[in-house]
């Protein structure tokens, strides 16, 4: 992002977030005091976290994405994208480098994450061998945080969420939308459905066609942000959508997916520059 862009960015975030904290005095609010502390970092709690994805396709090239997450002051947490690597099918290797991964990583947490081809992700796989995965991975977890799909079979959604918290593993339910934003009333009901199923991070990704799409996510996200204690993942895909990334610190929202390279999403930012816009426009 050049300097013109960033100043752009900057200004309307600096708008925005204004904009939305008048709304937000407008409601009764439901006070977001739901924390975990999750090795040395606090989700939920001010300032938004950011989230650095790994998207190697090999084991070299995720253990240097690690140590270079691991060093980088503006990275808080690390995704393991494990269906973007070469052997993503094979759950021996995956656990291994897992276990290596989160060595590097210390003190900073890594989420683990399969995204299906329904959601936009590389690995097509069946119910049944992607509870098989996460059923290994959870075995001896070497992971904090895992992201299920809402949208996977609901008995291995149940099953899963109630195994990780089982093992002290926290749970970001996730939906993803790469073709379209839905309504704003129905991004509303998948948030507090994801509630109700027992996650403990509510995220959702959608795509948006229109600059009033992007509003719509924002929208969906400060009401959402009134009827739960959760922390919330939110965002509007693309470079139309990336303002909802910096003013999600203004809206509810807890976390914030940048990049160091290789975005694992389009319209991620760099980190190093995200973090400088959040620290502006987060509330005191």
């Amino acid at each position: 992002m050049n300097r013109f862009a960033l100043k752009t960015c900057l200004t309307v975030a600096i708008a925005l977030s204004c904009s939305l904290v008048q709304a937000n005095t407008a409601l009764n609010t439901v006070e977001n005091d739901t924390v975990y502390q999750i090795k040395n970092v606090n989700i939920g709690e001010m300032p938004v976290k950011t989230i650095v994805p790994i998207t190697a396709k090999t084991k070299a090239q995720a253990l240097e994405q690690a140590k270079i997450i691991a060093n980088h002051p503006d990275a808080d947490i690390a995704e393991f994208r494990i269906d973007l690597l070469d052997f993503a099918a094979d759950s021996k290797q995956v656990i291994a480098l897992g276990q290596e991964l989160n060595q590097i990583l210390k003190d900073k947490p890594l989420i683990a994450t399969i995204r299906t081809a329904n959601e936009g992700g590389q690995l097509k796989i069946s119910d049944a061998d992607y509870q098989k995965n996460y059923r290994a991975y959870l075995k001896q977890p070497f992971m904090q945080l895992l992201d299920i799909e809402m949208f996977r079979d609901e008995a291995v959604v149940q099953q899963l969420t109630q195994l990780a918290h089982q093992k002290n593993v926290r749970v970001i339910m996730s939906n993803h939308d790469f073709n379209r934003t839905p309504e704003q009333a129905e991004i509303e009901k998948r948030l507090l459905k994801q509630d109700v199923m027992g996650a403990d991070i509510l995220k959702i990704a959608v795509m948006p066609q229109s600059k009033q799409d992007v509003f719509t996510l924002m929208n969906a996200t400060l009401n959402v942000s009134q009827q739960t204690k959760k922390p919330l993942l939110t965002m509007s895909m693309a470079k139309l959508g990336a303002i909802s990334r910096i003013a999600t610190a203004n809206m509810g929202g807890s976390m914030s997916f940048g990049m160091i390279g290789e975005a694992s999403a389009p319209g991620q930012i760099e980190v190093k520059q995200l973090k400088q816009l959040l620290n502006i426009v987060e509330p005191n």
